[in-house]
């Protein structure tokens, strides 16, 4: 998906972002996919990784579409008690909850993918991202 099209829902720690970047462009690789709400496009999983991928200018990003119904939705937000409704409203209204507010526990842990950042930059190549589904 391009980033510009992924909803996020959590401010980031700018520490954590600045690694992850310089990780992700010394190794030419984006290892784990962001996950995402199928519906709303509001990110789950990955707004570290999200905004790495909007800093580097990338076309496309992996990720993994998934239902509510899917994950355990935990919240850890320090003075509320958030629902996956309340997130996706944050998300579609363009407001930022504290970093690390939620966690989803999904199924089986997210697959590696390993792509590329070549193939994440050229806006014309097509990533099959059924592949990565878990």
């Amino acid at each position: 998906m391009s980033p510009q099209d992924l909803k996020p829902n959590e401010e980031v720690i700018p520490e954590r972002v600045d690694w992850l970047q310089q990780k992700v462009l010394h190794e030419q690789l984006w290892r784990v996919p962001i996950t995402v709400d199928r519906i709303s496009g509001s990110i789950m999983d990955g707004h570290h990784r999200h905004l790495v991928a909007c800093r580097l200018g990338l076309a496309k990003v992996p990720c993994i579409l998934l239902d509510y119904e899917e994950v355990e939705f935990i919240s850890t937000h320090p003075s509320r008690a958030l629902t996956p409704k309340c997130v996706i409203e944050h998300a579609q209204a363009g407001q930022r909850l504290p970093p690390k507010s939620t966690r989803h526990q999904f199924v089986r842990p997210l697959p590696n993918c390993n792509i590329s950042l070549k193939l994440l930059i050229d806006n014309s190549y097509q990533l099959d991202y059924h592949a990565l589904r878990i």
